[in-house]
């Protein structure tokens, strides 16, 4: 079965002015003009030149294609000029943050500055049509929020939209801080240099989306008259949950709705916006379902990752019958939106890779270093965890002297509202496990919501144990509702690491964990 999403009310496309439409022809045209005058010379002349010659030229006249595009979206704003300073986001500089220096620092960073990178662009976007994503935040966690929202972020990229982020707002158990207790992305992220780094990707502020097209008379209701926000309004930060339920009714009625449900479907998109590749994934989808395929099957025996489209979604289908198709009738939508709300069956929540198939595998590949090596906590939160993982170090050592490298191991144990009750076993058998793995009187650092420190004692008596409480000094003026975070990646820079079953805070750490210590490889792409 194919699931495409259900009806809104799309709004036609407003195109740029065929000016410009034909400026982006008329260099294309060039290019395969140039392109062609290089192989025949090549040809008449009887010279065995270096293929660079070409390569050169194609290079010359793309650099020119993308200087003009983004002369072109010059329009381009700052998400929140006053916020964030304008910087790459392959570095991290911790001088505006109370350090730590440099070279401490740089044991936070597991991301990559692959410049080749920031020019993907996504085979669907339109270069003379703006089109647009909205979307409604997980009602859960900051990890299920976190994890929904990277998945709507590469859903934007994949389908070349531009991402409109929602309004600032509470967030579940984020209320430590008398400061601030509303809340958006790039609180969080840096959006702003997410957006200013990638060609093929805009974001903007639902203000800004509401200003420039709602305001302006673009938006139609389901009897095709101008339809505006509710009462007029554009600036939703920090309005009370009940108002901005409000704007994504609204939201819904004047977009094209989709529910893609991550426990039936992946979200499948073909290579191109061509008929053919749509038709050829429903025959893949098709003759994979015929097979009856077990993800068991693919235990510790994975497809290469450029394998047919086939045996790939084989592999990434785990027991799903069904595929959510980016198909023609989703393209031509010019605003799509993804609503969470229970009694629709539509939440997000769900880990991006296990979610987006791509028909070609470089696209799947790419995504992937985009969300690792964009899409990182901003430098406040890395740096306040790179400070405490530097005094984790150097308790470690001044605790063992032949521990010259204060390396230390870390859990995640889990005991508060976790709905999952099996997943809270007691301190003696977590010991039990840690045994098998851990030395005795090793350093360890704890992230837990558990607040009876006592309840930790059979671990104390073994271990050399710490948590983020201990590091009051290197915690000094940051937001209390960064501390979730910052124990996050302190966890993650244990040399063994023991999570807790079912848990999004256990998987982003052990993400982080992974990615630093993996070597890349660049040679596929």
């Amino acid at each position: 079965m194919i699931m495409a999403g259900t009806s809104g009310r799309g709004t036609a496309r407003r195109r740029s002015s065929g000016a410009s439409l034909g400026f982006y022809l008329g260099v294309i045209a060039l290019l395969f003009g140039l392109l062609n005058l290089a192989l025949n010379l090549r040809t008449t002349q009887f010279v065995e030149q270096d293929i660079s010659i070409v390569e050169a030229i194609l290079k010359e006249s793309l650099s020119a294609f993308t200087s003009a595009k983004v002369a072109d979206a010059g329009s381009r704003q700052e998400l929140h000029p006053d916020r964030h300073p304008s910087y790459k986001l392959a570095g991290l500089s911790c001088d505006a943050y109370g350090g730590p220096s440099p070279d401490v620092a740089q044991e936070m960073v597991y991301w990559r500055d692959i410049p080749a990178d920031s020019n993907h662009v996504s085979p669907f976007q339109k270069p003379a049509v703006t089109e647009y994503l909205t979307f409604e935040p997980d009602h859960g966690g900051f990890n299920n929020i976190r994890m929904a929202m990277e998945t709507v972020l590469a859903l934007a990229f994949a389908m070349g939209r531009t991402l409109v982020l929602p309004p600032e707002k509470r967030m579940y158990l984020l209320d430590k801080d008398s400061e601030r207790n509303h809340f958006g992305f790039d609180h969080f992220f840096h959006m702003e240099a997410i957006h200013n780094e990638h060609t093929g990707l805009n974001i903007i502020t639902m203000q800004e989306y509401l200003e420039r097209e709602a305001m302006t008379g673009h938006f139609r209701d389901g009897d095709g008259n101008v339809a505006f926000p509710p009462r007029n309004r554009t600036q939703w930060d920090g309005a009370n949950p009940d108002e901005i339920d409000t704007l994504f009714y609204w939201l819904r009625s004047v977009s094209q709705v989709v529910v893609w449900n991550p426990e039936e479907c992946m979200a499948v998109f073909p290579a191109s916006a061509s008929h053919e590749d749509t038709q050829d994934l429903i025959r893949i989808n098709s003759e994979v379902n015929a097979e009856n395929v077990k993800w068991e099957d693919y235990v510790g025996k994975p497809f290469p990752i450029d394998a047919s489209a086939k045996n790939r979604m084989k592999e990434n289908r785990a027991g799903r019958q069904e595929i959510c198709l980016y198909n023609e009738t989703l393209q031509a939508a010019e605003r799509i939106h993804f609503p969470t709300d229970h009694s629709m069956s539509a939440r997000l929540l769900v880990h991006f890779y296990a979610f987006l198939f791509f028909q070609d595998w470089k696209q799947d590949l790419w995504m992937k270093r985009f969300i690792r090596d964009h899409v990182r906590y901003m430098d406040e939160i890395q740096c306040a965890a790179a400070r405490v993982v530097a005094a984790v170090r150097q308790k470690a050592r001044a605790y063992n002297n032949a521990n010259t490298e204060g390396s230390f191991s870390s859990f995640h144990i889990r005991r508060g509202d976790f709905q999952y009750k099996k997943t809270r076993v007691e301190a003696t058998e977590i010991y039990d496990m840690a045994k098998r793995r851990l030395a005795e009187n090793e350093t360890v650092y704890i992230a837990t919501d558990e607040r009876n420190i006592g309840f930790f004692q059979p671990l104390k008596d073994h271990y050399n144990v710490f948590f983020l409480s201990d590091f009051a000094s290197e915690l000094a003026g940051v937001n209390t509702n960064y501390y979730g975070m910052i124990d996050q990646l302190v966890t993650s820079r244990g040399s063994i690491f023991f999570g807790c079953w079912f848990s999004t805070f256990t998987v982003s750490t052990a993400r982080s964990q992974r990615r630093k210590s993996t070597v890349f490889d660049a040679s596929l792409g």
